[in-house]
């Protein structure tokens, strides 16, 4: 397993990615939406669901921030690298890749699946 050091970097890296991204979908900043209410029913439409794309992309950066803050809490518990269903090691090219994996592939794709 990578040093405390190196994984603390990578968690750092993933949160400032996370909060770009969260940057650009702020459903609290006024959008483009048109409030007189005299714009065509189809630009209502398009409105809407505009707005709800960012929702489900603001919903999708939560998620991504609450498995941080669980990966942050497994590097100081000493868990962290371990699957939270099985106990077996996440391999390091995964965690490479996604710093806050929780779960090594097979249980993540069992999650995935519901089972």
């Amino acid at each position: 397993m990578p040093r405390k050091t190196v994984i603390t970097k990578r968690l750092d890296l993933l949160e400032e990615e996370i909060r770009a991204e969260a940057e650009g979908h702020d459903l609290a900043s006024p959008g483009e939406e048109r409030g007189d209410g005299h714009h065509h029913p189809a630009e209502a439409a398009t409105d809407a669901e505009l707005r709800e794309g960012d929702l489900r992309i603001q919903l999708h950066i939560e998620e991504r921030m609450e498995r941080l803050c669980r990966a942050r809490e497994a590097l100081a518990n000493g868990t962290y690298g371990l699957c939270v269903d099985c106990g077996e090691a996440i391999p390091d090219r995964r965690l490479e890749a996604l710093p806050d994996a929780l779960r090594c592939v097979p249980c993540q794709s069992k999650a995935a699946r519901g089972a």
